[in-house]
């Protein structure tokens, strides 16, 4: 399998050169474009898909789907980005089967609450706050309240399905995903924002996913 890990931004893409990591202050308005895809499958072979007209919601035990014009648009790009590779859209949720690959949309949001107290710290920090400022008596100190914060973040997660390619496995026919996409990062409270940055990243998907369509 090939990894791709680039960074999906408001001006386009771009790749850290000269940093061993990405600036963190980049990531907090970015969305994180991770690519994955089988080396040995030849997408050129491909002529249609079928695309569901509703994304899956995986935010808790029960999933739902998301269907409204946001995820129409979201579902719109991915449509026209597979368009422009060659590929033809089979719309009759009937003649699925009859595909030669399957696109599944997948939409993850959620917040991740931290709580932190009651940490000690022993060993004297370097500069101004070493804790030897406060007097000799003192070695360290902790937090005897709870520190709280809580961040949220979402992920589309878009894979491709070979559905010519039915394998056998225990009795049962595994369908293997030959392109796996995350775009991931921070979700804001601007719902326009989200929408850009997501739209951004099933973009920048493609673009760093040059083994994609009809022609080689």
């Amino acid at each position: 399998m090939k990894k791709i890990l680039l960074i999906a931004c408001m001006a386009g893409s771009f790749l850290i050169s000269c940093e061993k990591d990405p600036d963190m202050g980049e990531l907090d308005a970015n969305l994180v474009v991770y690519t994955d895809y089988d080396s040995n499958t030849d997408f050129s072979s491909f002529k249609t898909y079928f695309l569901p007209d509703s994304i899956l919601e995986a935010n808790g035990v029960h999933s739902s789907y998301w269907k409204d014009d946001n995820a129409q648009t979201l579902i719109k790009e991915v449509e026209c980005q597979m368009n422009n590779r060659g590929y033809t859209r089979l719309t009759d949720p009937e003649q699925k089967e009859n595909a030669d690959l399957g696109v599944q949309l997948s939409y993850i949001a959620q917040t991740t609450q931290v709580i932190t107290g009651g940490g000690y710290w022993g060993d004297p920090f370097m500069g101004w706050w070493n804790y030897g400022f406060w007097g000799p008596w003192w070695g360290g100190w902790y937090y005897p309240y709870p520190v709280t914060y809580s961040y949220d973040t979402n992920a589309l997660v878009l894979e491709i399905v070979n559905l010519t390619n039915k394998e056998e496995k225990n009795g049962k026919k595994q369908l293997p995903v030959v392109w796996y996409v995350s775009a991931s990062g921070f979700k804001f409270y601007n719902s326009k924002v989200n929408m850009q940055l997501l739209l951004e990243g099933i973009d920048q998907a493609f673009a760093q996913s040059s083994y994609i369509g009809l022609e080689k």
